[in-house]
């Protein structure tokens, strides 16, 4: 999870720093401090909630932590995309 969170905190800031609006990122998060300062503590918070669950032995234990590493794979994937097209400047 630790891992997808990196890889899509950094396709992201290329992305941005190719396409200033290639994500659905918002303003307030477009710096790399911004996307780590966000990130991290989230996927501790989600780590804590996994891990309460399991110690709870709550079956579906895994989800929190799956899904997050799920968005982060699809969000990082959709940010290199944006890298690979070419810049079309304004008219």
């Amino acid at each position: 999870m630790f891992g997808s969170s990196v890889m899509n905190a950094e396709l992201t800031v290329r992305c941005l720093d190719k396409h200033p609006a290639c994500n659905d990122v918002p303003r307030a998060l477009a710096s790399r401090a911004a996307l780590y300062g966000i990130g991290i503590p989230a996927d501790l918070a989600i780590s804590y909630l996994t891990y309460y669950m399991k110690k709870k032995h709550n079956h579906i234990w895994y989800a929190p932590s799956t899904a997050v590493t799920g968005a982060n794979v699809f969000l990082g994937i959709r940010a290199y995309r944006w890298t690979q097209d070419p810049v079309v400047p304004a008219p």
